[in-house]
């Protein structure tokens, strides 16, 4: 069970984990956004991992000027690893992460703390963001203030909750995070941790209020098409459409992530840089979890929108990707 942690007025609320990494034209920014969220009680974590510009020396300025920021400095390990040295040294009985060239909207951790502090048996909020913020793609992900205490991974699912398990955007009760970590050396980890997060809460309020402004600079993970990052992102996928596709209350939803897997399985063909042999590979295995065509044609009419191609069933899998990769522009890193 988690433990429920009473706050008082001068117990560290929460813990705001921002890994640093050659990010010196976006720092500034990201922490002004964080110091206008109206806090108390709360500190801010910047892991500095192994800077070659000047995110190390501004962090350290940064820490100067203000009273709530530490900054911790470290060989480079990647994202995953600087999130869990915050993990390990966060004090706050909350946490929530902020990547260090996204902001925040003003209040927006304000009003979302003060609800979790007001209902103490929420173990995670999540709250709306502005995906790929001042891009022609940009888009708003929201939610209507509500809150699941029951099911809740299975609600997760049907709420396609793995099309955005960002880490952050949400607050977490600190205690979810005592034996999860990051995976390190991995792509797309926050795909990778967010089911065993979800898993252990008894209790998740989606929340309407405030904002995660999700900005989009080239060069970042999600705006390249490298076949290692995509394999990633589909193996992440696969492994939990293996964990529910014998649910029997969750097949319409199995199906559904399928779909999820078959598009990511198709991109990954579509990369320039495919690795041949391993994308024959991984179709082989993927095909032997393959649902069954009855069920895939039932489930077709309710999901028209997300299948690439239709004659699936008529075609198989192998024959599909290549059909699809064959006919499709390629996607380049």
């Amino acid at each position: 069970m988690l433990s429920l942690r009473v706050l008082t007025d001068t117990a560290m609320q929460l813990s705001i984990i921002i890994p640093v990494y050659n990010v010196e034209q976006h720092l500034v920014r990201c922490i002004q956004s964080v110091l206008a969220q109206g806090l108390t009680n709360y500190e801010v974590i910047l892991v500095d991992d192994g800077s070659t510009d000047q995110s190390g020396a501004l962090c350290d300025a940064l820490q100067s000027e203000h009273s709530c920021i530490r900054t911790i400095h470290q060989t480079n390990g990647g994202l995953s690893a600087a999130r869990n040295t915050g993990i390990e040294q966060a004090k706050g009985a909350y946490i929530t992460f902020v990547d260090s060239d996204d902001e925040l909207c003003p209040n927006t951790l304000k009003g979302n703390l003060e609800y979790l502090i007001a209902h103490p048996s929420i173990d995670m909020l999540e709250y709306p963001v502005e995906v790929h913020a001042d891009s022609a793609q940009a888009y708003l992900l929201s939610f209507p203030d509500e809150t699941q205490q029951a099911d809740i991974f299975a609600d997760w699912i049907r709420r396609e909750g793995y099309l955005h398990c960002y880490a952050w955007n949400k607050i977490y009760r600190s205690s979810l995070w005592s034996q999860t970590r990051f995976p390190q050396g991995a792509y797309y980890e926050d795909t990778a941790v967010m089911p065993a997060i979800i898993q252990q809460c008894h209790s998740i309020h989606y929340s309407g209020h405030g904002c995660y402004r999700y900005i989009m600079h080239a060069g970042t993970i999600t705006t390249s098409y490298r076949y290692d990052k995509q394999r990633q992102l589909f193996e992440n996928n696969h492994r939990l459409y293996k964990e529910i596709k014998d649910n029997k209350m969750l097949q319409l939803e199995a199906m559904r992530l399928w779909i999820c897997c078959l598009n990511l399985l198709v991109d990954m063909g579509r990369c320039t840089d495919v690795d041949t042999a391993d994308y024959q590979y991984t179709i082989e295995e993927a095909d032997a979890y393959h649902p069954s065509y009855r069920e895939l044609i039932k489930a077709a009419p309710t999901m028209a929108t997300r299948i690439k191609l239709l004659p699936l069933p008529l075609i198989g899998l192998k024959a599909y990707c290549h059909a699809y990769t064959t006919l499709t522009q390629p996607l380049h890193p």
